[in-house]
């Protein structure tokens, strides 16, 4: 029985988030895990923190990373901008450092509190990384359910 349950847990071990690629066809990353979520929506608590984990291959060379999470309802774009401090993605590389090279690999750790207007909806969350030129190095959604804590 505790191998049965091993093997089930196995992929979600090995493999990260399945995500959606964004409208403007940049790459997606490799890997996408998300602390307590295996698959879409991800169930993120007002307050809490969204905690990820994002390994990309640079398709190009760029001195600085900026970091943008915009957060959709339909269509509508709901008003939000990561903090500050967290625009610079280069500071939150795990992997991998400014100026990145074509070709590098790099994990770029993401933990930011989860902010929502009200809870019981469920959103896209987009996180795309741009170089220098504002031109994306990835871009990906996947679905929350924002809920009360």
């Amino acid at each position: 029985m505790k191998y049965l349950l091993l093997v089930a847990c196995l992929p979600a071990l090995a493999f990260g988030l399945a995500v959606r690629p964004c409208a403007n066809n940049a790459p997606i990353p490799q890997d996408v895990r998300v602390v307590g979520c295996t698959a879409e929506p991800c169930v993120i608590p007002i307050g809490g923190m969204v905690d990820m984990d994002c390994d990309f291959v640079s398709p190009r060379a760029s001195n600085n990373v900026q970091a943008s999470l915009d957060i959709f309802l339909g269509d509508f774009r709901v008003p939000y901008e990561l903090p500050a401090a967290q625009q610079n993605a280069c500071n939150f590389f795990e992997a991998g450092s400014c100026p990145i090279s074509a070709g590098e690999f790099i994990n770029y750790h993401l933990s930011t509190p989860a902010a929502a207007p009200f809870a019981g909806i469920t959103v896209d969350l987009q996180l795309q990384l741009t170089d220098d030129n504002g031109e994306p190095l990835f871009c990906f959604r996947s679905s929350a359910q924002i809920v009360a804590v």
